[in-house]
This record gives C-alpha cells, structure tokens and sequence, in this order.
C-alpha cells in the first residue's frame, strides 16, 4: 500500500537523520521465548523507537484487507499465572518475548508468539507500573581467574552487556519490606534481568514529596535512564502538598540506578512565600539521538498565582553526558493560548461532572477551565530541508509543531475541542507524512499532515470518553483501545472504522474497559486492557484469520456480561474475579470519579462490635483509612486497596468504642468521610 512505503521511506529517513530506534537487545534466543529473528519487527519502548513515531515501519502482513479477520490468538492473564493488577501501558515486545508491569507492581515476560509465562517478578518495595516497560542493555563487570605469567593466578575485569528490563513504579503509600532507614515513599525504579527477572538493582525513591507519582515510561540513551515525576496525587491532594509539588526529571544511570542528575522543572521544593508549584512530567521523552537532546512536555501550575515557563511548555534537556550542561533544560516551548491562538479561549469547553475545580491559572473560557498540560508523549520528525521538529498534543485541543533547534512555533492545529479531562491526553503516531491522534471527548481519532498541519480527516466513530489510550500505526492501519471496552482499528488514509472488536472475546469476562496501548509486532496486534484499578489484567493478541460475524459477537458479549457482570459474582478472564461482590451491610462506598468527588458515602453509621465493608466502584484503586492512630501506630481501622468492583472489609472497627471518626483514601487523600459507631 501507499502509506506502508511511505512509512518505510519515513523510517529510512529517521534512521539516516540519527532518529533512530533504541538499540536492538539479545541476538541469542532466550529461555521460554519465541526466537527473535521473526518477522514483523519489535516494540522495545512506549513510542516504539527514540523519536515516539509509535508507528512500526516493518508489519507488511496486516494490512487494512486483513484487519476485519483480526481475532484472539492468545490471552495473557494476570490472575491466571497467581498474580494481580491491570495494564495502562503499552506491551513492550522484545528479542521473542512480551514485557509489561501491572498496577499492583508485577512484572512479566510472556512467550511473545504464544502467551506462555516465562517469568513473573513483584516489584521489591511494593508500589503500581502505571505505564511500559523499557528493554535496553545494561553493561555489568565480569571478573574472571585466569593464569598470567610463570602460572601465577590474576583476576581480569570485563566488562559485559546483559540485556535489561526497567519499570518505573509509583509508590505513594509506605510499603513492607522496606529498606532500614529507607521510609519508602515515593517512585523508584526497577532493574530486572531480561532472560530471567531477577532484580538487577532498585533504586531508593527518585523523589520524596508527598504525591510524587509517575505515569511515563522509562527511556534508556547512551547508558542514562530517563524518569519524569509527576504529581497526580499532590493535585488532588490538600492545599498544602498541591502548593509545595514541583515536578522533576531525573536522571539514572542505567548500569547501578545512581542518580547523576536530578533537574526541577521550576524549582527544588520547599518555598513556602514562592508564587510557582507544579509543572509535573507525566509523558515519556523522545531522544534525538544526534545531538543528543530529550524532550517532554510539562503539566499545569499548581498555584493559581501565575504560570512559569517551564509550565504547561515543552522542555529540552541536554542528554550529552559529556557536556557540562548535562540534565539542564536548555530549551523551553510555552503552550499558552496566547501563544499560539488566543480565539482558543473563547471556544466552549466539555466539562465533566465531578472534575475537581481549578487549582491553577486557566485562561478564559467559556467554563473557564481551558486545560493546558502537555501530556502526551512528543513525536520527532523531519520537516522542509531536514529540520528536525517537535511534535506535541496538549489538553487544549492544539496539536503543536516546534523547530527543534529553536523551540519556536512551526505550526499548530486546532483538532479537537478542550475539556477537563483532556484535549489530547493519549500519544500521537507519526509516520514523518501525517500525524495521527485521538481526542478525549467525544473520543474520536484524527489525522493532520505532518507538512503544515493541514487536516487530512476526522474520524466518523467517537465511543464518548477516549480517556489516555495512545494511537498505534502499522501498514495503513491506525488502532486503539477504548474506555467502552474495544479494540479499534481505522483505515490511515481516510478515517474509516475498518473493525471494532469487543475486548470481552479475549478476557471473557467483564474487566474490558481500557485506556492501555496497542503495540504491533511479529505480526501481532497486541492490546492490553486496564484502567489503574482491575485486579486481573490482560493483554489480548490479536491476528488475522477468522471472519467477525458482529451480530453473534455482541449478542455473545451481552451474554458474558450478563453472566459475569455486576451482581452475579461469577469469575471473568480465567480465575479473574468477575462481577460485583455483594457487600457487608453497613458499607462504605467509592463511586465513579471518587478521586474528584470523594466517596459517595460521606457518613456512614454502625453498630458498636458490628461490621463495616468498603465497595469500589471507580476505576483507580481506593481505600478507607482512619486518620485516628491505634495502639500499634496505625490506623484505628483500615481496608487494603481495592480495584473496581471489589470489596473488602475494614478492618479494625469492630474494636472500636462509639464515637465519631474520620476516614480517607491513602491514595488519593482529599476522599474524606466519616463513621459514626453506636
């Protein structure tokens, strides 16, 4: 087809212009994996390569002829192999095997071609993989006894490259198994090694302010991972974390986990009367590797004083380790409306019910909350003459295009509308012609040329909520999940749905909803399905070969959900813990969006000796934590987290004298409510 040698001709181009792919791994087979000579190419990282085109140049099998015959070929389980927690990342796929973390901090590696376990490992200090997996090569000593002159002993020093797996792991609760001294709060980052899982090392916390997360995933360039904290829970959080976060990137080397660098986005914390918080890094960075710059977008402010300009911008950082300016930024893009395109502030804007109201400067608005945060993942690419350019979606709706030398404007494009919860929040694909995209609400995908932004088409499907799934392109075809439970795929050249495939016929169960990623390898379209609160996570592998008959399809997925649904308590996905679990009368109750509204019982009542339970019905984890200690130093009461659709019970209560006592989510610590024991 035209667009599968136009990515070919794209991809030549990236490679002569030192864009290129991360490093090929392993060359020898490794154990429980599929052989790593087959055709179809590899996804190594998040965007596939050091650029984040998320487009795979070398798929020539599926083409958009063969997509409508896409249908499971295996299903990976989480709870199937004794583990737990869902996908939000995009399946790395590697030298033969499949890598990804879940949400409940387990890593895996599955046989890429049939879905079996290799091996599986939990993170050491507990914590969630909210995002991919990185595979790159890690140089180790090898010290070898060997016989010298006259036959006396001597001890050679190597030095090895041994192929590597790194997840970067949200952790904003304190943990068991902690380091001695170590509080263990705050993300770090795991090192495992590729062919068996063992843990290579885990650094101490990359950042230790009250709400650190992170959501990008790890890019390893000329021996430095590269780590972006974020500050979700801080913004959610009370007014005195929101105000004091300041959002960093960090960065490791990918040998030990020593930091060499640690740079703010504005400023260290810890400045109180200081007008600027915020600016948290959310996305995963694109490297270009010739004159070794990385860039990444950075979130809003944090107080509503005043924006700074390394808010809502896209940053430059100097990635020579060579250089003296090494971790600086040394470059930044600001992507404020009037920047680029002041009638922007006066579109309406699709607010949601619930959002949490506006903790920082926002322009004007009809609902007055135009979002600015640049968190997609940047596109690097060509332009005229061989300009390297910097392409990044931001929540305003705006697609921007920067000079990458520069940082000034190229072009922007206006391909959605702004909202709450994201204009453009998943990543783009770019094929060095075209960009492709989705658009949160009404969740549509989008095409404009790569040449001027010119709009090339709309797509005709909007499933409502398009929440954080990226785009994925391969031979014409663009796929994506979505919040309604599919997997989609779109012809490249004009927009049209070619297949929607219920991700229920690989799970059969009902944990199907997903803003995950979609990776295409081997010929495969990997889908991963999870939304940061399952307790069984999946990956379906999709390949051509049966015809989808829609009507059996759905009539089958009504009949699935019925059966294993809310209410039924039937199982799901193999041992998946399906359905909505009857809860314990008095119950504690966590509704959609939570997070933003707080529980959906603020007051709830018991008996003295009686029991209480705690139902999550949101789709991110929760639980119930009394802000009163107990004898032990903990929580006079407290539930484990749960994901959606389970309950637990709250333990502790019933030893509780009658009284009145406040409660909250550890993970999101602005959910308040209280119980009243009789």
């Amino acid at each position: 087809m035209r667009l599968r040698a136009v990515a070919a001709a794209a991809g030549a181009l990236l490679a002569a212009a030192g864009v290129t792919a991360a490093p090929a791994g392993a060359a020898s087979r490794l154990p429980g994996c599929a052989s790593a000579s087959g055709t179809g190419g590899d996804w190594r990282s998040y965007g596939h390569d050091y650029s984040n085109t998320r487009t795979q140049p070398d798929e020539n099998v599926i083409s958009a002829g063969d997509v409508p015959t896409l249908a499971p070929a295996w299903t990976f389980s989480t709870k199937e192999v004794g583990a737990e927690g869902d996908f939000t990342g995009t399946p790395v796929i590697a030298d033969g095997c499949m890598y990804l973390g879940s949400t409940r901090g387990w890593v895996f590696a599955v046989n890429a071609d049939t879905g079996k376990l290799v091996w599986k490992r939990k993170v050491p200090y507990g914590g969630n993989v909210n995002s991919s997996a990185g595979v790159a090569q890690r140089a180790v000593r090898v010290k070898k006894r060997v016989k010298g002159r006259h036959g006396k002993k001597k001890t050679r020093v190597r030095m090895r490259r041994v192929g590597t797996v790194y997840v970067e792991v949200s952790r904003t609760g304190k943990f068991e198994n902690c380091p001695k001294g170590d509080p263990c709060i705050g993300p770090y980052v795991v090192a495992l090694d590729q062919a068996t899982g063992k843990i290579a090392f885990a650094t101490k916390p990359i950042d230790r302010q009250a709400g650190a997360d992170v959501y990008g995933s790890p890019v390893v360039f000329d021996g430095v991972l590269l780590a972006g904290v974020s500050g979700g829970a801080a913004e959610l959080g009370p007014d005195n974390e929101r105000q004091a976060f300041q959002g960093s990137m960090n960065f490791l080397d990918a040998n030990n986990g020593r930091v060499l660098k640690k740079t703010w986005t504005i400023h260290p914390p810890n400045r109180p009367n200081d007008k600027y918080a915020g600016g948290g890094i959310w996305s995963t960075p694109a490297i270009d590797t010739r004159d070794r710059w990385a860039f990444v977008g950075a979130g809003n402010p944090f107080k509503p004083q005043a924006e700074h300009k390394h808010t809502d911008a896209i940053l430059r950082f100097d990635v020579n380790r060579r250089s003296r300016r090494f971790g600086r930024i040394i470059g930044s893009y600001k992507g404020t409306v009037d920047t680029y395109f002041p009638q922007e502030s006066k579109l309406p804007c699709a607010d949601l019910p619930g959002n949490p109201p506006p903790y920082y400067p926002q322009g004007a608005g009809s609902c007055a909350q135009v979002d600015q945060d640049f968190g997609a993942s940047p596109n690097l690419f060509r332009g005229a003459g061989g300009r390297l350019l910097v392409g990044d979606g931001q929540k305003s709706g705006i697609y921007h295009v920067i000079d990458a030398r520069t940082m000034k404007p190229v072009w922007t494009s206006l391909v959605g509308p702004p909202s709450s919860v994201g204009g453009i929040l998943g990543s783009t694909a770019n094929d060095g012609q075209a960009v492709y995209g989705p658009i949160t609400v009404p969740g549509y995908v989008w095409s404009v040329s790569a040449k001027g932004g010119g709009y090339r088409w709309f797509g005709p499907i909007g499933d409502g909520v398009h929440w954080g799934p990226p785009v994925t392109l391969a031979n014409g075809v663009l796929y994506s999940v979505d919040f309604s439970g599919f997997l989609d795929a779109f012809d490249a050249r004009d927009g049209m749905l070619l297949t929607k495939r219920p991700l229920i016929l690989g799970t059969s169960g009902p944990e199907s909803l997903s803003w995950a990623g979609v990776s295409v390898a081997r010929n495969t379209v990997y889908a991963a399905v999870g939304v940061l609160g399952l307790a069984n996570g999946f990956v379906v592998a999709y390949r051509p070969g049966s015809v989808y008959d829609a009507p059996n399809d759905v009539s089958r997925t009504v009949t699935q959900l019925a059966g294993n649904g809310a209410g039924s308590g039937g199982g799901g996905g193999g041992g998946g813990g399906g359905g909505q679990p009857s809860a314990i009368s008095p119950s504690i109750v966590a509704g959609p969006g939570a997070a933003s509204t707080s529980y959906a019982t603020p007051v709830v009542v018991s008996q003295q000796h009686g029991k209480v339970s705690f139902l999550n019905l949101d789709t991110v984890q929760h639980d119930v934590n009394s802000t009163k200690k107990g004898p032990n130093g903990g929580p006079l009461f407290h539930s484990k987290l749960v994901g959606l659709g389970e309950s637990a019970p709250v333990q502790g209560v019933d030893h509780v004298p009658a009284g009145s006592y406040d409660f909250f989510c550890s993970v999101h610590p602005g959910m308040r409510g209280t119980l009243i024991v009789r």
